[in-house]
């Protein structure tokens, strides 16, 4: 897949009059490596993610927003995406052969993000990315570069790597989106915990109603303990169906009254 874009490089005017950033005496100068080349590079992938941001959200596609638009625009153009071990590798007719690796720092908003819920790693490092550090790093991307007629703006590509600008959008909104997510997660693993809780008291109250009047009446004391011992161990389920507990707490509540749920439906049925 193809992607052109024409991107101006920055002019930054100095005191002599062919001193301007972009600005070639000959096409020769022209290369891969040049520091004004990129750092349009680095502006070309921002600028495409950029276009993915204000169309999702636009359409709310991909994600919902509870935040102005401009907090996800100021974030992702705080992203610094660096440019390294850059060459170039010959000449055709669409521009220099060139060759990168690109790295950007990821946020530790949306790191958090992902430690919460590890599917949303291929959000941040797309199909050919690889986290490392605390970085996302894309090695060997090639892709072509072309100085336009006009000599100041550069004409990228035939990028092997399609999934950098996606990466960069979607690091941004995860940043930002942080506690909307994990909030959102949290509460479905709560509902989750819930109905499994209720399923495994079911469970154990069939298994109790099933046994003999002799096992019953043997076993009230013995079951009375246990209820209290459960309790005791797990923390009492009113808390965990209070919206005035910390929702962590809650679920971990829920978790281990399924396990000692189960254990007990295990005694009683002989399959422990």
């Amino acid at each position: 897949m193809k992607f052109i874009k024409f991107v101006p490089v920055v002019i930054a005017l100095t005191c002599t009059a062919n001193a301007y950033a972009g600005f070639f005496s000959s096409s020769d100068d022209f290369k891969c490596g040049r520091e004004d080349t990129v750092k349009t590079l680095s502006d070309y992938f921002l600028s495409e993610a950029s276009g993915l941001l204000q169309s999702d959200y636009l359409t709310k596609s991909k994600y919902s927003y509870d935040q102005p638009v401009a907090d996800y625009q100021n974030k992702l153009n705080s992203l610094v995406v660096g440019v390294v071990n850059v060459s170039t590798s010959g000449k055709d007719s669409y521009g220099l052969n060139c060759s990168a690796t690109i790295a950007v720092k990821v946020p530790q908003e949306a790191l958090d993000v992902v430690s919460s819920d590890p599917n949303y790693l291929h959000f941040i490092t797309g199909s050919y990315g690889k986290l490392n550090n605390g970085s996302v790093v894309w090695s060997g991307v090639s892709y072509r570069a072309k100085l336009a007629d006009n000599g100041k703006d550069v004409i990228f590509s035939q990028f092997n790597r399609t999934d950098l600008s996606d990466a960069l959008f979607n690091i941004s909104v995860l940043s930002v989106n942080k506690s909307q997510i994990i909030n959102a997660q949290a509460k479905d693993n709560l509902d989750s915990a819930k109905a499994e809780y209720k399923n495994s008291d079911s469970n154990l109250n069939s298994v109790w109603r099933e046994l003999p009047d002799s096992s019953r009446n043997a076993l009230k004391k013995e079951q009375v303990a246990w209820v209290n011992g459960k309790v005791a161990k797990c923390g009492k389920l009113s808390d965990a169906e209070s919206n005035n507990v910390d929702i962590k707490h809650r679920i971990e509540i829920y978790q281990c009254q399924i396990r000692m749920t189960n254990d007990r439906i295990a005694f009683l049925t002989g399959d422990n």
